[in-house]
């Protein structure tokens, strides 16, 4: 199946991406605390100077979504603090409900902000799509920088956390989940061409 294949191609561009210093570490919400120490090794390894934590404190606990059970932006807020991240270097993003609205709120405030270089990271299995989200709502915005790639990874066979089913699982749903969302996803052909050509 092509949406397969590209998904492969465009899974290994991603996982080999090299970091870079960057404006800003955007930690994407999910998958409670997998993607914590990818974000606060990067920043203490000097790649970014911020860390910009997306997503809400909404949809948790009771009104959770199916088959996840995420951890608050301010349990994220929390965790960084005490793993000695001062507040002055952590933005909030407290209200974006899925990726198109953290796409959106992330790359208008790093357009305003005129920041050159993002580092995204999510879980590896959910990457892809984040990115070309991403790729995406930066066509609308017009913002002139660049997105690098650096995920959690997490093994085939584990359940990230929070989560109900293994990463295995995951990204077979990952795989529909672009084609459900196509309208809010730069295409396959558009992404590898991007990460081809840094």
């Amino acid at each position: 199946m092509i949406i397969q294949a590209n998904f492969k191609k465009l899974l290994n561009l991603i996982s080999k991406e090299k970091t870079q210093k960057a404006d800003a570490i955007i930690w994407l919400q999910g998958d409670r605390y997998d993607r914590a120490r990818k974000v606060i090794g990067l920043f203490k390894k000097g790649f970014g100077k911020k860390i910009f934590l997306t997503g809400n404190n909404i949809l948790v606990g009771d009104k959770k979504r199916p088959g996840t059970d995420n951890i608050t932006l301010t349990k994220m807020e929390e965790w960084l603090e005490k793993n000695g991240i001062g507040r002055k270097e952590i933005i909030i993003d407290n209200k974006s409900f899925h990726t198109a609205d953290q796409a959106e709120k992330v790359l208008r405030f790093a357009k305003k902000n005129k920041w050159k270089k993002i580092i995204l990271v999510g879980s590896l299995f959910y990457q892809p799509r984040a990115f070309l989200t991403f790729l995406k709502r930066n066509n609308k915005i017009g913002w002139q920088g660049e997105i690098v790639n650096q995920p959690a990874i997490i093994g085939l066979s584990v359940k990230p956390g929070g989560r109900n089913e293994t990463v295995k699982t995951l990204i077979l749903e990952e795989i529909e989940k672009i084609k459900k969302y196509r309208s809010d996803i730069a295409g396959f052909k558009e992404g590898l061409n991007y990460l081809e050509n840094k």
